[in-house]
């Protein structure tokens, strides 16, 4: 990723002797491909905390004291958050209001780990969304 942004900013260099409105444009461009957290759109971001659950290995997700594979997992939130991502605007909003709790029971959503740690899965996604913010 390093790469990335260096080799971003080295074509950053060499437009800006073009045009500003063009450097800008391509600025914007590039921090979109490299991933640059602090020019994800919030719905970049709920795709990200999405995949972070799908990619986590070994854990066990936990919905109505039920266990899923954290692909179904994944797949139930993506599909919560296509159903409500018209009312739902953040990131935030989506942790707090669709990734959280069981929208029939109440439940808190939870993550075993394979070390036998069990979270509730907001406090890993908010961990997961504050470190894209840094």
């Amino acid at each position: 990723m390093l790469r990335c942004m260096m080799a971003g900013a080295a074509l950053l260099l060499a437009l800006a002797t073009l045009n500003p409105t063009q450097a800008q444009q391509s600025a914007n461009h590039t921090s979109e491909s490299t991933g640059d957290s602090a020019s994800l759109s919030e719905s970049q971001k709920v795709q990200q905390l999405i995949n972070c659950v799908r990619n986590m290995k070994e854990a066990t997700f936990i919905r109505n004291g039920s266990s899923y594979t954290c692909q179904q997992a994944a797949d139930h939130l993506q599909a919560k958050w296509e159903k409500h991502q018209q009312e739902v605007k953040t990131a935030t909003n989506f942790i707090d209001a669709l990734a959280s709790k069981s929208g029939m029971s109440g439940k808190p959503y939870q993550i075993r780990f394979a070390d036998g740690r069990t979270v509730n899965c907001s406090e890993v996604l908010h961990q997961e969304l504050a470190k894209m913010k840094q």
